[in-house]
């Protein structure tokens, strides 16, 4: 982890009028967040509040499992399983630098701390990869890729 992580995140400035993009609650130094692309990267404010990022944390991975489960169309099974299932959080408007890649850290600013970005009940390693293996056994039949 950084040191002195809170100098490192106060130069985030938060515009006047500047809400969450999720529940319009206004963004301030108690409920904003900081977030990095990867390991090297500046620090950069989420466009979401710490209670909807919270929620993503909670929700994304199983989300995603779900998606995958109860899709009927082939196109979007193959997105899923071409990008596997996710490790850390993501959102291409909560988090626009990182576009469609998953966010690397996350600093609560409310709070002065580090979060950890990995979304509850997502797998890593060796447990990901047998995890995505089975997942992709099943594909749709006669799915032959446009």
């Amino acid at each position: 982890m950084q040191e002195n992580v809170p100098e490192t995140c106060a130069h985030l400035e938060i515009p006047d009028g500047t809400t969450c993009l999720v529940c319009f609650e206004d963004l301030t130094r108690e409920n904003a967040v900081g977030y990095k692309v990867d390991k090297d990267a500046e620090w950069a404010l989420a466009t979401f509040c710490i209670d909807c990022i919270k929620y993503l944390l909670k929700t994304q991975y199983e989300k995603y499992i779900n998606a995958l489960r109860t899709t009927t169309c082939a196109k979007e099974q193959r997105s899923l399983l071409e990008r596997g299932p996710p490790i850390n959080v993501s959102d291409r408007l909560g988090f626009p630098l990182a576009e469609k890649e998953e966010v690397y850290e996350l600093f609560d600013v409310g709070e002065s701390k580090v979060m950890s970005a990995k979304l509850e009940g997502s797998l890593v390693g060796e447990e990901r990869e047998q995890l995505w293996k089975e997942l992709s056994q099943f594909r749709f039949k006669g799915d032959n890729e446009e």
